[in-house]
């Protein structure tokens, strides 16, 4: 990719093409400054490494996947990696023309229009809430059932749910720094335990000795299956997009975000696919059903390839999923505290601690609404089906953000084109189409007919997020039209900001 078209800098005619987009603003951006240059391509990078959560993923959605796709869960995670990094791309070019806290907001509002950017922001970041919401309880039930060994107290899955909630946005408010660490510390521990684990297996020959079976493509039945395997494998990559919102405080942002971002989708996949792939030979290619029906196959795994570990297993996915949830809400806040200042939501959310120089009135409005839901649907069914339902609804806001994203950047191309700017067509549209094929994969696998109840609601259920972010522009457009006019200048700091953007 040559260099005026790709993601490490725009080109030198670029800030001409960019006249036309509002960069100043009649009054200041609401809320404070978040401080520049404070963290490097590793501190960039750990949180989307963190969030993408490689342990939580496979130990338990390598046994589903292979109900789907037989031995071939490796090539579909394979598979999906490639057809990922097109949307890592999507987002890495615009992450290196546009670098703000705002990230996805600010690009869609760059490409078209504030009030597309509005309804895609609302979307994902309900999306975002819900989400989380089933992961928070899932985790509260996980630590009373085999951290305290269940005590069979009323209530105790809720009270550990909101204790858990408070544990993982404290590193968020303390600081960036102390987060980054946090992460850091939390996933190394989490991969060197899974390679260790992988290593072992591997040189002991696994089950039935090492195979090529788990790179075919399945036959027979498995094959009409497949697909619903790489929508398990799509979503796995989730957050892979942590970085983005870190760009006002990253040091060279338009190298180092755009780097992070796909190097957090390439360093993932190989992890999904060695492990994985590890996963299948411990029990064996011809053994799958043993592999599917197993509650806990990695520690199945662990204890009988490399024993000592077995202990471990409970706590590398507590460590994994922590660290997810504080990558989460690191950048989630951030995207929060950037939609505020533009003016798009309430001011208060724009709030930055004078003492730990940090976005905590959003990390906070972000994390209380996931616990709440998380706990509330308990009330109505069990923490199983919320835990499913709730991630599951909610990831889908996150896809239809990653699709809309790779159209905005085909439709920033034709912007750049028409004000005489010349981008690669490979990078800036063949790409981002790619993306679009694949996150239809997803999308398809949530949404497709025949499912039971309550995932069959999962249709309407996303008809209504579409409408929620469409009415909340709407009332936005009314009440608050000139918040709406110098959003794209806000979102990205205000003039200043928006200047050295360009």
């Amino acid at each position: 990719m040559s260099m005026n078209t790709g993601p490490v800098g725009a080109a030198s005619g670029d800030s001409d093409s960019f006249a036309g987009a509002s960069t100043a603003t009649a009054t200041p951006p609401a809320g404070g400054v978040l401080p520049r240059g404070e963290i490097g391509l590793l501190g960039v990078l750990m949180p989307g490494l963190a969030q993408v959560a490689p342990a939580f993923n496979l130990f338990f959605t390598t046994g589903l996947m292979a109900a789907f796709a037989g031995a071939s869960v490796p090539l579909v995670f394979l598979i999906s990696m490639v057809g990922l990094i097109a949307t890592a791309a999507s987002l890495a070019l615009f992450s290196g023309v546009f670098p703000s806290a705002g990230s996805f907001l600010t690009y869609i509002a760059r490409s078209m229009g504030v009030r597309t950017s509005v309804v895609v922001g609302v979307i994902t970041l309900l999306g975002y809430i819900i989400a989380f919401g089933g992961i928070y309880i899932f985790v509260g039930q996980y630590i009373v059932q085999n951290v305290l060994n269940d005590p069979h107290i009323w209530g105790i899955t809720q009270i550990v749910t909101i204790l858990y909630g408070v544990l993982v946005v404290a590193p968020v408010v303390l600081g960036l720094k102390f987060g980054v660490r946090t992460t850091v510390v939390l996933y190394v521990f989490e991969v060197v335990l899974l390679l260790a684990l992988a290593i072992a297996v591997l040189a002991k020959g696994g089950a039935q000795g090492l195979s090529s079976t788990p790179f075919h493509w399945p036959g027979g039945s498995g094959t009409k299956d497949i697909f619903i395997a790489f929508s398990l494998a799509v979503l796995a990559f989730g957050g892979f997009e942590a970085a983005a919102p870190l760009a006002e405080e990253t040091r060279n942002p338009r190298r180092n975000v755009p780097l992070a971002v796909i190097g957090t989708v390439v360093i993932s996949g190989i992890l999904y696919v060695f492990c994985s792939y590890a996963l299948i030979i411990a029990f064996g290619p011809g053994h799958i059903g043993a592999l599917t029906t197993d509650a806990n196959p990695f520690h199945t795994a662990a204890q009988r390839f490399i024993s000592p570990l077995a202990p471990l297993i409970t706590w590398i996915f507590l460590t994994s999923v922590t660290s997810s949830y504080v990558a989460a809400n690191t950048q989630t806040a951030r995207v929060i505290f950037a939609g505020a200042r533009g003016g798009l939501w309430a001011k208060t959310l724009a709030s930055v601690s004078p003492r730990f120089r940090t976005p905590w009135a959003a990390a906070i409005a972000f994390v209380a609404p996931s616990i709440a839901i998380g706990v509330i649907s308990t009330a109505f069914t069990d923490p199983g089906t919320a835990v499913g339902l709730l991630s599951t609804y909610g990831i889908l806001g996150l896809v239809l953000m990653y699709l809309m994203a790779n159209i905005a950047l085909i439709v920033q191309w034709a912007k750049f084109r028409r004000g005489g700017v010349r981008k690669n067509v490979w990078a800036w549209v063949v790409t981002p189409v790619i993306g679009v094929l694949v996150l239809a994969i997803p999308i398809w696998g949530d949404l497709r007919p025949g499912q039971p109840a309550p995932y069959s609601y999962l249709p309407w259920l996303t008809i209504a997020l579409i409408a929620a972010g469409i009415v909340y522009m709407l009332v936005l457009v009314a009440v608050r039209p000139r918040a709406v006019e110098h959003a794209v200048a806000n979102l990205e700091g205000g003039a200043e900001a928006a200047s050295a953007a360009l």
